[in-house]
This record gives C-alpha cells, structure tokens and sequence, in this order.
C-alpha cells in the first residue's frame, strides 16, 4: 500500500457556479467531490464513483486540471501531524444529460448539502482545502495537465527492442 493517498476530484462548472458538497462538523466546509482511489480502480473511475456517491451525479471526465498535495508533516498549526499524507487529482468534469446534483439517501458522515455556489461567492465560503485562487485562476485560463493512461497507449513493438 502506498504511503500517499490518491484523492480524484470533480470540478463541476455550470452556469457560472461551481458545485460543492456541504459538511457540518466545527461549523460548514465545503469540499469538491470526491474520495480516494480503491484498490485496482482507475482513477477516472474513482473520480465518476465519487461524484455519484456524494452528489447522486453521472459525469464525463474531462482533462487533469489541477494537483494538491496535502502532506500534513509539513504543516503547522491547523492540522494533525498525523494526518494521511495525500494527493488530490482534480479534473474539469461535466454533468451528463439528465444528471441532477442531489444528496444522497446515505449521504457520507457529516455531509449536509450538495450546493452550487455561484463563483462570484466563492470567497465567503469555508472551502478545505483552501484552494480558491488557484481555482479562479484555473476557471479564467484553462490550462491542462495532461493524463496519460499506460493501458491506452499504442502497445510497444518488440521487434523494434
């Protein structure tokens, strides 16, 4: 087992809002959808798992937007040292036809809500992690982070080795 826990990501844009599942637990928090990877899961898989776990929601997978590394031995202050030291994979997603955002019958524990939060809000919400701007900046330039599957790539040609 690795010692870094991989944690898919939806980042969902519509209408100029951006979706977000609510937790109660110390007061309200926001997070994207998602949750770590299973053992013999594609990342992609789990990314499409999670957003149906937490928002009831089927969606296509879209380019790697951005990367967060939580590695919590290197905090001070607000987090446990002992936290899970993980790496957040955070893809542009969208909505497939039909699908409507919605808390599910056994929601995770201390989810509350599943909410669009219109951007210009952004701010006034408790978002963890905080990664606001970079969202921001990312939603205005639309730079990629390309993921390469290895089960999708042209098989090698050993006669060439």
């Amino acid at each position: 087992m690795s010692h870094i826990r991989v944690r898919p990501t939806a980042l969902i844009i519509k209408d100029n809002s951006i979706l977000l599942i609510e937790y109660e637990d110390n007061g309200v928090h926001y997070n994207l959808p998602g949750g770590g990877a299973e053992p013999g899961e594609t990342i992609i898989d789990a990314v499409k798992r999670e957003a149906f776990e937490e928002a009831c929601i089927d969606i296509d997978v879209g380019p790697l937007a951005l990367i967060y590394e939580f590695a919590p031995h290197k905090q001070s202050g607000d987090y446990e040292v002992n936290g899970k030291h993980s790496l957040h994979l955070i893809f542009e997603c969208t909505l497939k036809d039909g699908s409507i955002p919605q808390l599910p019958q056994v929601p995770d524990p201390h989810q509350s809500a599943v909410k669009w939060i219109p951007l210009e809000q952004l701010d006034s919400v408790l978002l963890i992690p905080n990664i606001k701007d970079q969202l921001k900046a990312y939603i205005d330039k639309r730079m990629n982070v390309e993921l390469i599957e290895d089960f999708k790539l042209k098989p090698l040609d050993k006669n060439k080795m």
